[in-house]
């Protein structure tokens, strides 16, 4: 992950950083990124549960109110 942040200009970019756990909070991460690179906006992130569905994420992406990608463009891995 440090690899990419640091591959790519984030400085005019809004970042929702979202991840899947079974227990951890997100916190420590979205910390983390905002001290790794510079970022024109970072947005509170969310904590999935490790058994959310992408029907849980596509819910809370489109409860964000922001202009939208295509969400199904964005690769996922299961595990």
């Amino acid at each position: 992950m440090v690899t990419f942040l640091e591959s790519y200009d984030f400085s005019d970019k809004t970042v929702i950083p979202f991840c899947t756990s079974a227990s951890s909070g997100i916190a420590t991460s979205e910390k983390n990124i905002a001290d790794l690179v510079p970022i024109s906006d970072q947005l509170a992130g969310r904590r999935f549960a490790a058994t959310a569905s992408m029907d849980d994420v596509e819910g809370w992406y489109n409860s964000l109110h922001l202009e939208k990608a295509d969400i199904s463009t964005i690769s996922h891995r299961t595990n």
